[in-house]
């Protein structure tokens, strides 16, 4: 793990410490606002509660920072909480008109974008913000086909902090969950269970905690700022880090939306989604998690780390699951072997950066090429 990036036991100080460029970016002062009748209304939708840190803490300042590059010209209505349409209907939502932008994730439907799985093949990126910078550096090439052939743009890419396992009894070793149902998403992180001899449960973030609160499965697989967000941490005893997967959490947009902006919108629209991705990265899956591990301890969670000799075995168990997801998708016409050899290169590549970098990265010199 890279100690310049955030990590998954960074305390909240530590984070902060690493996030000074996003905080910044997302520090609106009220009079950089003029008040003046939008030429565009952006509404943006996701199952996501109001009360989130991600809603609180990135897109509402966020939607401010859109408000003020564009002097007004575009600006957002937000609803949160599944208030305009189901979670998993997004690209039904954003192809009838319902919203500009919502959720369209990559790890709720492994057969609509079967590139985008590569990214969540675990051991490859040190942090969310790193893992953020890699899928946009390779939208273009590798994963623009399976979103627009959904007859949608891509929004932002945004990949999570390392999920853990959150469970009532304690999971120390590979046989306690030896045939025990683990909410997950689908796609790899399935495949990954699969590997290890638990029985996978594909599944979004709603449907998995009514299925953890209802004990129809041991254990879910999660984000730390996710489970805190939906208070799944109330119901859990522990959390076991196995550093084993991320998943890429991708917002599509209304291809109706962006035809109708003029080029100078369509561009600053566009570096405001890649400052967006960066950011949440950093502040909900970065700062959000930390701040979340301490609510977790109040409530008397044990973290459970496991033993390097564990995490060898657990390692060795998952190792085939790499080449079956290349001969998937070079049997589907896909070049695996260099989506995922691209993918390693430029998680090196990224390594290297701070979190602050990668932030300035995004707003200095933004993926051009992720939009028309």
């Amino acid at each position: 793990m890279s100690p310049i990036q955030i990590a998954g036991n960074d305390s909240v100080e530590q984070v902060i410490q690493k996030t000074n460029i996003a905080r910044a970016w997302l520090d609106v002062p009220a009079q950089d606002l003029v008040s003046v009748e939008p030429q565009f209304v952006l509404r943006v939708s996701a199952h996501i509660p109001g009360s989130s840190p991600a809603v609180v803490d990135v897109f509402e300042p966020a939607f401010k920072r859109l408000h003020q590059m564009t002097a007004g010209a575009i600006q957002v209505k937000a609803f949160w909480g599944g208030s305009l349409h189901k979670e998993r209907e997004g690209i039904e939502a954003l192809k009838a008109g319902i919203t500009d932008m919502c959720p369209v994730y990559s790890a709720w439907d492994a057969t609509m974008f079967p590139a985008a799985q590569a990214l969540s093949l675990p051991f490859i990126f040190d942090s969310a913000e790193g893992a953020t910078a890699v899928s946009e550096a390779l939208y273009h090439k590798h994963f623009k086909k399976d979103f627009e052939s959904q007859g949608v743009l891509m929004g932002r890419m945004v990949a999570t902090s390392e999920y853990n396992l959150f469970s009532r009894e304690p999971i120390r070793t590979l046989a306690d969950i030896a045939g025990k149902k683990i909410a997950c998403s689908n796609g790899v992180e399935s495949d990954l269970f699969s590997a290890l001899g638990a029985i996978p449960v594909g599944c979004s973030t709603p449907e998995g905690k009514k299925a953890y609160e209802g004990n129809e499965v041991f254990a879910i697989s999660i984000s730390d700022s996710a489970a805190h967000t939906v208070g799944l941490y109330k119901h859990a005893n522990y959390r076991t880090s196995a550093n084993l997967v991320r998943v890429n959490l991708e917002y599509g947009l209304s291809p109706t939306f962006y035809q109708q902006l003029p080029e100078d919108l369509k561009i600053i629209l566009n570096q405001w989604l890649r400052g967006l991705a960066q950011a949440g990265a950093q502040l909900f899956y970065g700062l959000a998690g930390a701040k979340a591990c301490e609510a977790f301890l109040e409530n008397g969670m044990e973290f459970i780390s496991l033993t390097t000799e564990e995490q060898s075995i657990w390692r060795n168990q998952v190792a085939p699951v790499k080449q079956q997801l290349i001969d998937q998708l070079t049997a589907q016409g896909y070049s695996g072997d260099e989506i995922v050899e691209d993918i390693l290169q430029w998680a090196k590549h990224y390594a290297e950066f701070t979190s602050d970098e990668l932030m300035q990265e995004s707003l200095d010199h933004p993926f051009m090429d992720l939009l028309p």
